[in-house]
């Protein structure tokens, strides 16, 4: 049964004013006999007690409990003290009892708060650091009341110890926590307060009543404090994650209840006191000492371990990280196998289905690459976002086995995430050998060097084995691309890098009506360097945007000397995908425009398909800009991707240049001809240019003109030209190649 919330708030008050009734009567009853403060304190207090239910900010139904139950026994027990200030039961004190009583509610709350304020965490528990400060606070607050002069026989001893150990604990709790959590300092500031006046109220209030006056009143503001300022959700469940917190901790527990036993043990040996309860309470902090010592010490080994499994892991797989297989990698106990293997796809699977499957998917792998590795007596390691690396004994020759279960086990991952299935997870290895005894006192990091160019190694030759081993051809290679990447710097930033021009026939009339620009190099080191070759390391090393508008540059500029443009020929130059995610890009081709005086559509940027592969790219935006510009657009080598037809409906396509090797299969057995002839179609019918690449024979030339290809490029007319023999080329008029018989 639920109950409306004003409801069960009724109930409670109800509850609490029942409690108070027979309390205030009794109070009425003894006031000419009792000590009228602490009688219109607690009464005063009771009647809070019974509207707090009301009046309190606090939404959790068992903390507003809580504290009106805590509330009621402070008011019920400052009450009967003032009620019976002389009374005892048996040899006891029963306004030392009657206090005790009333902090017991208080004590619950800071028990549990204790409990609660500190999850999941390595530290010692919060109740260590408590009883250390509450055996503190206890020591000095007795040898504090003995030496002021509030004594007593051995049963007055016995009842005030008790109220002096269960409001040094109040207090305690209250100073712990308020360390713990900025949030509660203003309410733990209220109930040490609170308790520490009651503290002084009950010890003070039969030789000193004024004392016990002023300090129940204080304690009345303590409570105040505590009933504003009292969390809102109840407890507060987190805490001592902050290294600066965890600290401050740490020094007021050892440096300041330390230096305060020590401080009253001096004054003791100064002026001795006769107290044996007094020597219990200091055997007490001493014993709490050394079990938050011992709390201490476990916590430290606790820390240490955890913070040594995470140094030693990856948080998302749970496999080893690059710190452990580094540490594996300096002194191997035997011949092993180095394997890093690198996952493409993943970056895929995060974009349309988000991060977290992307890891799902991840973790997918990572079990499936342990589940096959750790049968050989291997250890698998995860070193970067998308790269494992697998330690397998044996030799490189014996790993390559394993190669396919492995790489197929990274491969179906997707299939073992809801969703991810239809999504396509890769992966490249390289794989390089670990000696036995070969890395001790040497560099531990060679195997990943090793492994990382063998890696690299598979990844320029996708399609083939999927993995490459290293070897001196691997070392050589990478050496090679070093000093290329070294000379090519040099190169761009000296404008050494050359530009030749091959020029584009037309079928009809053979004359040339296009050059395609085309970057050459030759270097007084590496002799002539491949533009495959170049090309790739530039993309590798980020010199493409600079060795790209030096070619722009460069070939526009020549051309423009040469006489090209003022004869109407236009002009190709290719733009890699990075120069237009440059920015500014399309600033530069207006500006050596507008410096050349050159009218924008016979300048056409050819670009390749992959640059689309995402609609509203900003490469995409950017060629839009262009071709507002009036530049010409064309598509490099179409036909070779998997979705180039979807291009020409949303880009300002005006070329198509179809690969050469199309071009090859126009003479082969095949349907290389209907495809050919399918894409003229196509382009002739959306106005658009067409150029043949790679026509190399008069039949693939006289094949091309019967299909109606306006334009052919190839070595059967002209390789490409250097810069002095562009006017030459203009002049010459290339043989037609006449239509087949059909």
């Amino acid at each position: 049964m639920t109950f409306p919330r004003h409801a069960w708030r009724a109930a409670l008050s109800t509850a609490v004013l029942a409690v108070s009734t027979p309390v205030a009567l009794a109070a009425a009853a003894r006031w000419q006999e009792g000590r009228p403060v602490l009688l219109t304190v607690g009464l005063g207090w009771l009647a809070v007690s019974v509207l707090m239910p009301f009046l309190s900010r606090r939404g959790s139904r068992p903390g507003l409990v809580r504290f009106t139950a805590a509330g009621t026994l402070w008011g019920v027990g400052t009450v009967l003290a003032g009620a019976y200030p002389a009374a005892m039961i048996g040899p006891l004190s029963f306004p030392h009892l009657a206090h005790a009583v009333s902090l017991t509610g208080l004590a619950h709350i800071a028990f549990q708060q204790l409990r609660h304020a500190r999850v999941a965490g390595d530290d010692q528990p919060l109740l260590v650091e408590a009883a250390v400060f509450g055996t503190v606070l206890a020591t000095l607050a007795w040898d504090g009341f003995g030496r002021a002069g509030y004594t007593g026989d051995g049963w007055w001893q016995a009842s005030a110890s008790l109220v002096v150990l269960l409001t040094s604990f109040v207090a305690a709790c209250a100073a712990v926590l308020a360390v713990e959590h900025a949030a509660l300092r203003l309410a733990c500031l209220g109930l040490g307060l609170g308790a520490i006046a009651t503290q002084v109220t009950a010890i003070t209030a039969t030789t000193s009543p004024r004392v016990a006056d002023v300090a129940i009143v204080v304690a009345v503001v303590g409570g105040t404090t505590l009933l504003v300022f009292q969390p809102r959700g109840g407890f507060v469940r987190h805490g001592g994650a902050a290294v600066a917190q965890a600290a401050r901790r740490l020094r007021l527990a050892v440096s300041l209840p330390g230096a305060a036993v020590l401080i009253a043990m001096a004054v003791n040996v100064a002026e001795p006191r006769a107290d044996a309860l007094l020597s219990a309470y200091y055997g007490a902090a001493v014993l709490a000492a050394a079990v938050r010592q011992a709390a201490t010490a476990r916590a430290i080994d606790r820390t240490r371990r955890t913070l040594f499994f995470q140094a030693q892991h990856d948080q998302l797989t749970g496999l080893k990280n690059r710190t452990a297989l580094t540490e594996a990698l300096i002194e191997p106990d035997r011949t092993q196998s180095l394997v890093i293997l690198e996952v493409s796809g993943l970056d895929d699977v995060s974009d349309v289905l988000g991060v977290p499957v992307g890891e799902d998917v991840l973790r997918a792998a990572a079990a499936n690459l342990r589940e096959h590795v750790t049968p050989l007596g291997g250890s698998t390691y995860r070193v970067r976002h998308d790269e494992f690396a697998l330690l397998l004994p044996g030799s490189p020759e014996e790993a390559v086995r394993h190669l396919p279960h492995l790489l197929g086990a990274v491969s179906a991952a997707p299939l073992q995430v809801p969703g991810a299935g239809r999504f396509a997870v890769e992966a490249v290895a390289g794989i390089a050998r670990v000696d036995r005894g070969a890395r001790a006192g040497g560099d531990a990091a060679l195997p990943l060097v090793h492994a990382d160019l063998a890696l690299r190694d598979a990844r320029a030759h996708p399609g083939m084995l999927g993995w490459s081993v290293y070897s001196g051809a691997v070392a050589a290679q990478h050496a090679r691309r070093l000093l290329v990447r070294e000379r090519l710097a040099s190169a761009v930033a000296e404008g050494c890098i050359d530009v030749h021009f091959q020029p584009i026939i037309d079928f009809a009339t053979g004359r040339v009506v296009k050059f395609e620009a085309l970057a050459r190099w030759d270097d007084r080191e590496l002799g002539r360097v491949s533009p495959v070759e170049f090309v790739a390391v530039a993309e590798e090393s980020n010199l493409v945007v600079a060795l790209g508008e030096h070619v722009l540059r460069r070939a526009v500029g020549t051309a423009h000397a040469a006489g090209v443009f003022d004869a109407g020929v236009r002009l190709a130059v290719n733009v890699s995908v990075v120069q237009l995610q440059s920015p500014g890009f399309a600033d530069v081709v207006r500006g050596i425009l507008t410096d050349h005086r050159i009218p924008a559509h016979l300048l056409t940027l050819e670009l390749t398909e992959s640059v689309f592969l995402d609609s509203d790219s900003p490469a995409e935006r950017v060629v839009t800009d262009l071709a507002r510009l009036g530049c010409q657009i064309a598509i490099d080598d179409f036909g070779t991707g998997y979705s180039a037809f979807g291009y020409l409906d949303r880009l300002p396509v005006h070329v198509l240049k179809i690969d050469r090797s199309l071009t090859q299969s126009l003479t082969g057995e095949g349907n290389g001809r209907s495809v050919v002839t399918a894409v003229v179609d196509l382009a002739n019918r959306l106005g658009l240019t067409v150029v043949v690449e790679g026509v190399e024979t008069d039949e693939e030339a006289a094949i091309c003109r019967s299909m109606r290809a306006g334009l052919g490029q190839g070595w059967l007319y002209s390789a490409a030209v250097t810069a002095d023999r562009i006017v030459a080329e203009l002049e010459r008029e290339y043989p037609v190649s006449p239509e087949p018989v059909r």
